[in-house]
Order: C-alpha cells, then sequence, then structure tokens
C-alpha cells in the first residue's frame, strides 16, 4: 500500500530526519492561509500515488500568498494518471546544490533488504541505475541484524568523500539519518521507502521528497495508516471489504470474469486468455474458497455490466470440489445471471463436485487451457 509524500515525511520527521516546513492543503483558501504562515516562498506539490508530477507540470512554485492561492486553484481537481488531484503540501521552498538519493526496497532474490544509494538524485535515478551502476550503492542489510554502522558509514562515504569537505558532524548526521531511515523501513513494514531527493541546505541534510509503500500482509499492524489513497470513499470501502474476505481484486478492460484461488495461477489464466485473444475483466484471487466464499466472490460479476462470461478455476486441495460446487450451484439457483459460467474443476471430491454443477447446467472441465479456450470462444460467440 503506498502511501502520500506528506505521511512519508510526517514517519521519516518522527524519526528525527528534517524536512522542509509545510502544510496540507484541501482548498485554495487553505493553500493562501498555509503560505501566509510559512512566510517564505513556497512549492506547492499535488498528493498523488503517482509521482512525475513535476514533469506533468503539476508543480508549482509562488512567492506569495495570492500566487500560491491561484496556483492552487488551478491545481486541485486536475487528473494525474488517473487520479484526481484533491490535496496539496504546501512547503517551504529550499535552496541546494546537490540532489542525493537513499533508499531501500527488498531484494527477493537475496531474501532481504537492500539499501541503495546515489549521489545523483531527482528525477532521473532511474537512468543513473541503468547507465552509470558505478554511481550507485547497494548494501544488502541482514533482517536479523539489521543495517550496521559500518554500513551506514560506507554507504555515507560514498556519497560523500574526503574530498567533499563535510565535517565530521555533518557527517555523523548523514549516518544517522541513514539508519534511521532503516528504523522507520523496518518500523513500519514498508515494502519500500527512499528519500529522493535529500540535498544539504544551510549546512544541514533535508529530505526534500520522500515515498514509502506498505507490506499488505502486515496492514494489521498499520492501523493509523489506512486510509483511502487515490480512491472515493466509495471504492475505499469496497477494497476494505475486499480486504477483510481475502480478495484481491482488480478491474480490468475487458468482458470475461475471473475467480481463481492463487495468484499465480490467476496470472496464468490472464497470460493464457490474452494469448487466445481472449480479454480479461477483472483479476479475482480469493482466499475464501468455500461454499459461502466462492458464493459471495460471484456477486462480483452481478455488478459489473461488461462481462459475458465467467471462468471459475476450482483446483482443490484440502477444500473440496462439492463444498466450492455448492456454492456455485447457490448462487445460479438464486440469482440465474445472463452470463455463462465456465467451470475447471480438478482435486478433492471432484466427481461428487461435478454431479452437483450438472444440476445447474455446467458441465466441468478438467484441463486448465481448454476450461480458457472454451470461455474465449462462448464470448466470441455472444459477440
Amino acid at each position: 500500500m503506498r502511501i502520500y509524500e506528506y505521511e512519508a515525511k510526517q514517519l521519516l520527521a518522527q524519526a528525527g530526519v528534517a524536512v522542509p516546513d509545510s502544510e496540507l492543503a484541501a482548498t485554495a483558501a487553505q493553500a493562501k492561509q498555509a503560505t501566509e504562515r510559512l512566510a517564505c516562498s513556497v512549492v506547492i506539490k499535488p498528493q498523488t500515488m503517482i509521482k512525475a508530477r513535476g514533469k506533468a507540470g503539476l508543480i508549482a512554485f509562488v512567492d506569495t500568498p495570492q500566487e500560491a492561492e491561484q496556483a492552487a486553484a488551478q491545481l486541485l481537481g486536475q487528473e494525474h494518471a488517473g487520479e484526481q488531484i484533491q490535496n496539496l503540501l504546501v512547503e517551504a521552498k529550499v535552496d541546494f546544490a546537490q540532489e542525493l538519493y537513499l533508499g531501500i526496497t527488498v531484494d527477493y532474490t537475496e531474501g532481504c533488504p537492500v539499501f541503495i544509494a546515489s549521489r545523483e538524485g531527482g528525477v532521473e535515478i532511474e537512468s543513473v541505475a541503468q547507465e552509470h551502476p558505478e554511481r550507485v550503492i547497494k548494501k544488502a542489510v541482514s533482517p536479523s541484524q539489521g543495517l550496521t554502522s559500518q554500513q551506514a558509514e560506507e554507504i555515507a562515504g560514498f556519497l560523500y568523500g574526503p574530498q567533499d569537505g563535510l565535517d565530521e558532524a555533518q557527517r555523523a548526521e548523514l549516518c544517522r539519518i541513514i539508519t534511521a531511515l532503516y528504523g522507520v523501513y523496518t518500523k513500519f513494514d514498508c515494502e519500500m521507502l527512499e528519500v529522493n531527493p535529500l540535498v544539504m541546505a544551510s549546512g544541514s541534510f533535508l529530505a526534500l521528497d520522500a515515498t514509502a509503500a506498505i507490506d499488505e500482509d502486515a496492514l494489521f499492524r498499520q492501523a493509523d495508516l489506512v486510509r483511502p489513497r487515490g480512491q472515493s470513499d466509495a471504492e475505499y470501502e469496497l477494497e476494505k471489504d475486499h480486504r477483510k474476505r481475502g480478495w484481491t481484486f482488480l478491474r480490468m478492460d475487458g468482458d470475461i470474469g475471473i475467480l481463481s484461488s492463487g495468484a499465480g495461477i490467476t496470472m496464468a489464466i490472464l497470460d493464457l486468455m490474452r494469448a487466445g485473444g481472449g480479454k480479461p475483466a477483472n483479476f479475482l484471487d480469493t482466499a475464501q474458497m468455500n461454499r459461502q466464499g466462492i458464493y459471495d466472490a460471484f456477486h462480483l460479476f452481478l455488478d459489473d455490466p461488461s462481462i459475458k462470461t465467467v471462468l471459475v478455476n476450482i483446483f482443490a486441495g484440502l477444500n473440496r470440489c462439492d463444498d466450492l460446487a455448492l456454492g456455485i450451484q447457490d448462487f445460479m439457483s438464486e440469482y440465474q445471471p445472463s452470463f455463462p459460467v465456465v467451470v475447471r474443476m480438478v482435486g478433492n471430491r471432484e466427481d461428487q463436485g461435478r454431479e452437483i454443477l450438472r444440476q445447474v447446467g455446467i458441465e466441468a472441465i478438467a484441463g486448465l487451457e481448454d476450461s480458457v479456450t472454451q470461455v474465449i470462444e462462448i464470448t466470441e460467440g455472444l459477440s
């Protein structure tokens, strides 16, 4: 779960990392008032899930409260990458000479966090990492030991060498920031945390921008951070309901509904479908694979007028095909949906499950590729 820039900065500030003075504004009048209170030139930044705001011309630099009000009025309500701008961060403008990059993410190959740093931060950091890897330092971190003081010093030394004129106090501050960053990363169950850029202003370091993503599986430990982001209230409530039920549900632009269990097999279905010319209408991976769970999940298809057909993938191990088939039977009998349903079914009590489905006119298929081919053919026949 990504969080907004102002939220990431709040976490950093709590850990002792300096950030520019700022206020959040939801109206043009609030932006004007914030600028008056800050009493300096300000930067006005939309709070959106997708960055690259500067490249999109959505960051304003203004000198007066009146200019802030005008800029805010122009920004609020605009869309950035499909998200409507609803809040702005009004932040004191900072003069600086160099942009540094600090970030932590997960190295899934090594199974541990990795700390990444570069002397060339800013919007082109991805290009720097690809074209000049020697300008980036990476330090794998032991999950049990954490970031060591030696690693922090090595990262600081890479960013600022003896030739850069950093005094002992500044070098110690940079090491402390690096260590604090890792502390925030672990405390808040981050999958990714980055400061880009970290700058020096008036002899001290400041985090000018920050981004973080929280592990979805750890949200129960981070309840204070769970709130709507880039969504309407209705969309947020739906997502909360889906999460509570153990669903991962994403709408897509096709016409074939998909209900499966296990993200890997669901992704395989999407790939097979696209390869065969089909168009998925959604990604639905449910952990609630029982009679009630499959009955409940079918309601997501009823609410989507774009769906022409539905493919259900059942691979029963600890659960049972007959139990899941009863859930499908319950739904079909009660709602008699207009869309045809194709079921791929293999596993525990498969024969009993097939017999139950026959009672509602569904002949289950054993092969995954065969089931995908059939649902595509049926959908094309309805076009």
